[in-house]
């Protein structure tokens, strides 16, 4: 399968059990790329972090949501639903962690 962005979309499914297949999921992993790589720093020398691999698939996620649902922000194939904002969220937190600005300093 082909790797679209940072994501092998083979890896997409052990992880996303409702996830489109297909060119509907090379699109949104596209998308969610466009995003992730704009927000993310130089990338470092050799491979590409897992946790960026990580956020572009959460915001694939998010993307995927709100074409389902409009602007209820809700996901869940469980039953349950929770607010896709928090995975724009957790994305970037991935992509450009926050540091302590005490840290080296304790």
């Amino acid at each position: 399968m082909p790797t679209v962005g940072w994501v092998d979309t083979e890896d997409v499914s052990e992880d996303w059990l409702d996830a489109p297949e297909g060119d509907a999921l090379a699109e949104l992993l596209e998308t969610a790329f466009e995003v992730c790589s704009a927000y993310a720093p130089p990338r470092p020398a050799g491979p590409v972090p897992q946790s960026w691999k990580d956020a572009q698939l959460l915001q694939a996620q998010h993307v995927y949501a709100r074409r389902r649902s409009g602007n209820g922000e809700t996901m869940g194939p469980d039953g349950y639903s929770t607010s896709t904002y928090v995975l724009v969220l957790e994305a970037r937190q991935l992509i450009r962690p926050k540091r302590s600005p005490l840290k080296g300093l304790l």
